[in-house]
């Protein structure tokens, strides 16, 4: 009966000891770099000078470049900052016109990894306030030859899922995902005064973190 209780208590502190080394907490801090294609969706302020001259569809390249910390009390999320940028190639209209629209913008993040507890790998959602989003919106006119230049700053809102994947046995990863954002900037647009703009874009992007 004894030697019944003593392997009882060993095996029950054998399990202890790996709850304990199974919910370590960890502190870590990656870099992140991921470059893809964002396609722009215009609101007001935008979409009247857009539909108005039926350009066709707006969109290019669309980069983010964050550094993101793992805190040891808070698990499955990492805290981080970005910044994010859109260059756009020509967006074409009628009577010569062309437009391009470029952004850039930077925010806090918020990284969630629902599944892996060390915030390293796998599906994670992400959340990001832009605190400054800055267009810059030309519009060309190859006949006319007329040349007009607009741009605002205001803040935003981004949400993407994604999912990240081990590369080897080091600590890089490869990072896939889709992202969403919203935005209201004011500028001051010659012979009309301070005026509000509003607009969206989606992009699908992949990189690397390490």
């Amino acid at each position: 009966m004894k030697h019944l209780i003593l392997i009882i208590v060993l095996l029950f502190g054998q399990n202890i000891l790996f709850a304990q080394t199974k919910t370590e907490n960890i502190s870590f801090t990656n870099a992140e770099f991921r470059a893809g294609y964002g396609v722009s969706i215009f609101g007001n302020g935008l979409k009247e000078k857009y539909e108005a001259g039926n350009f066709s569809s707006s969109g290019g390249g669309l980069f983010t470049l964050a550094a993101f910390h793992k805190f040891k009390p808070i698990n499955n999320m990492l805290f981080g900052i970005k910044f994010k940028a859109l260059g756009a190639g020509p967006s074409k209209g009628d009577n010569g016109q062309e437009m391009f629209f470029n952004y850039w913008g930077s925010a806090v993040s918020l990284k969630y990894f629902p599944f892996d507890r060390d915030a390293k790998k796998g599906v994670y959602v992400q959340g990001d306030y832009f605190f400054i989003s800055q267009f810059t919106q030309k519009y060309r006119n190859t006949i006319t030859k007329t040349f007009d230049h607009q741009f605002a700053i205001g803040n935003g809102l981004a949400f993407g899922l994604g999912y990240d994947f081990p590369i080897g046995k080091g600590k890089t990863m490869l990072t896939i995902g889709v992202e969403y954002e919203t935005n209201s900037r004011t500028g001051e647009v010659t012979g009309i005064g301070d005026k509000n703009f509003k607009s969206s874009n989606f992009g699908i992007m992949t990189g690397i973190k390490f």
